[in-house]
């Protein structure tokens, strides 16, 4: 493998979804939570599931599950 072969592997791999990302809860309505995902300015508009296990709290930080273009909240970070 060269250079050039080495440089497009990875930049495939960069491209493909993450399982799992990183946020802060910046909002509560009905059991749901609005992320403001971390590298993002502002909370979503959408407000995404959370596991029952998990009550959702504004400022709490969070995994989140990338599901089939979708999210849901996991459960707090400490």
């Amino acid at each position: 493998m060269n250079a050039e072969e080495f440089v497009s592997l990875i930049a495939k791999l960069n491209k493909q979804d993450k399982a799992f990302s990183l946020g802060t809860i910046g909002g509560v309505s009905g059991g749901k939570a609005r992320v403001k995902f971390d590298g993002e300015s502002t909370a979503s508009s959408k407000y995404y599931s959370c596991l029952s296990s998990y009550s959702p709290v504004v400022g709490d930080r969070v995994l989140i599950a990338n599901i089939a273009g979708t999210h849901v909240v996991l459960g707090k970070v400490t």
